[in-house]
């Protein structure tokens, strides 16, 4: 029953799509499926780092944490995701902490199974290369935009590029999942709360944007694109 939930979740994994059977048939008698609820820590700062995470449902939180024990929020993740590649970067220790925003299913692989891996599949290596770009770009882009542009600037971006993963509502509408709080949204973005509601506030009475507690609708794009 285990190996049919993991091979329908490969099938639903993009990371996984166009893969053999012979490669699909590794991966499931190579992974652990695990589930935890929210606030429970996948990993924790500093822990061994040697295994590598594939998101089947939920979402993660990326986190470091100061001496003082302040959290700086790396990023949120989504289902479809791999987290933990660090151990493929030889690094011995984790970096951060992955802990459960919302209640997750995920698969685990040891990272020494994790190369045998990419090694059987070429075009699966080549994924995992582009995927470690992408998200250097991305810390990079950031600290750029810390430096570069104010907190309402970097607080539109982030919905811009939110919205540029969202689903359309059936008239046209593209609409964010609200699930995260204006506290979220503010450290994702090096801002603050009040600078969130804020800037939120603008842009619905402008209506530009609508939102409650469930979705963020995006109701004149181009607007929001030249803000």
């Amino acid at each position: 029953m285990v190996t049919k939930s993991k091979v329908w979740y490969l099938e639903n994994f993009n990371f996984f799509s166009e893969l053999d059977m012979e490669v699909r048939t590794f991966i499931c008698q190579n992974t652990i499926m695990r589930s935890l609820d929210k606030n429970e820590a996948v990993y924790f700062q500093f822990d061994p780092s040697n295994s590598v995470y594939f998101l089947k449902e939920g979402k993660i939180r990326i986190s470091k944490f100061a001496h003082t024990g302040e959290e700086f929020l790396v990023g949120i993740l989504e289902k479809g995701e791999i987290f933990g590649e660090s151990s493929i970067t030889d690094n011995k220790y984790r970096k951060e902490a992955a802990i459960v925003e919302e209640a997750v299913t995920y698969c685990v692989m040891q990272q020494e199974k994790f190369r045998e891996l990419l090694l059987m599949a070429p075009s699966l290596n080549l994924k995992f290369s582009q995927m470690l770009e992408e998200k250097l770009e991305k810390a990079q882009k950031r600290l750029q935009d810390m430096s570069c542009k104010n907190n309402q600037q970097r607080i539109i971006d982030f919905l811009k590029e939110t919205a540029a993963l969202s689903s359309k509502s059936p008239n046209g509408e593209l609409v964010i999942d609200n699930s995260l709080t204006h506290q979220k949204i503010a450290q994702l973005t090096c801002t603050n709360r009040q600078e969130v509601s804020s800037v939120l506030s603008l842009l619905k009475r402008n209506k530009i944007i609508d939102y409650n507690r469930k979705t963020i609708k995006i109701l004149k794009l181009h607007e929001l694109q030249t803000s």
